[in-house]
């Protein structure tokens, strides 16, 4: 199965700065705690204010991460 990666721009608040991340909508990953491997799937809503929220798997980090007010381009 091959993966579509995507870059994932947006104003992170919490740093004060845009961000750009590799990530995929899905992805399996090892659980430490229960000791299996699980499937990671996106998700995408509008939060309380209106803003478009993403929460993608990110390649780099390898953990996910959601976006807010965000721009996705392919890679």
């Amino acid at each position: 199965m091959t993966k579509q990666i995507k870059y994932f721009s947006w104003f992170m608040k919490s740093r004060n700065k845009f961000a750009t991340c590799r990530g995929v909508d899905e992805h399996e990953y090892y659980d430490e705690w229960s000791g299996n491997f699980k499937t990671f799937v996106s998700r995408q809503w509008t939060d309380l204010k209106g803003f478009p929220c993403y929460n993608f798997w990110d390649l780099d980090a390898e953990h996910p991460r959601t976006a807010v007010n965000y721009s996705v381009r392919k890679a």
